[in-house]
């Protein structure tokens, strides 16, 4: 089994390269051909980073004050990165139980979201 946490924009046909380095790396890993591969689609990733990327800092503060107004409209767009861990894991337990029998289930972000903010059982 794999899990790659990738992006919402991934697009191996895409101008833009970091969505097209995500898009190749996602057929590279569907051609891999393992018995389940999950792959997480989330948006903008809210959390602490080691280095300081002016843009994701400005969408970050964005995503902050959407928070303020309404969590709804936060999370349209912006998950924790916490969320996105907790979703892996969910998602690549339920795909080691055959809970999910997708052989490549890809989980977008309103999914991340549902899955990441579970309990599940150990």
């Amino acid at each position: 089994m794999y899990v790659l946490i990738s992006s919402g924009g991934a697009n191996a046909k895409s101008m833009f390269p970091y969505m097209k380095m995500k898009g190749e790396l996602e057929e590279s890993v569907k051609a891999l051909a393992f018995e389940h591969t999950v792959i997480l689609r989330p948006g903008l990733l809210l959390g602490p980073r080691g280095e300081l990327r002016v843009p994701e800092l400005i969408s970050q503060k964005l995503a902050g004050l959407c928070g303020m107004i309404s969590t709804r409209l936060h999370e349209s767009w912006a998950v924790d990165a916490d969320v996105v861990a907790k979703a892996a894991i969910k998602a690549g337990i339920q795909a080691a139980t055959n809970e999910n029998k997708e052989l490549v289930w890809e989980v977008n972000h309103a999914q991340i979201i549902d899955l990441g903010k579970t309990t599940w059982k150990s």
